[in-house]
């Protein structure tokens, strides 16, 4: 088995993608993940990088987990700035 990171979810194809999900829960699915990358939603300027963890078996993918690194501490998608400054 070999496991990558890749910074974006082209490097998949959306097919090869959802044939792991067996499952229409929305957030997992390509176009909603690949939406929030073209968007610009997640990517390296809002905090919010790709990491996608991709695992290989010979060559292979059998396995996908989406992934994001986050390089602030701005929380998730809100400002909590005041609040954690509060106490």
């Amino acid at each position: 088995m070999r496991v990558e990171f890749a910074k974006s979810l082209a490097s998949v194809s959306a097919q090869q993608w959802n044939a792991l999900w067996h499952s229409d829960y929305p957030f997992t699915r390509y176009p909603f993940l690949d939406a929030l990358e073209r968007s610009g939603c997640t990517n390296a300027s809002s905090g919010w990088q790709a990491q996608h963890c991709l695992v290989y078996e010979a060559q292979r993918l059998i396995a996908v987990m989406p992934l994001y690194l986050k390089t602030h501490s701005y929380g998730e998608y809100v400002f909590d700035w005041s609040w954690a400054n509060a106490y």
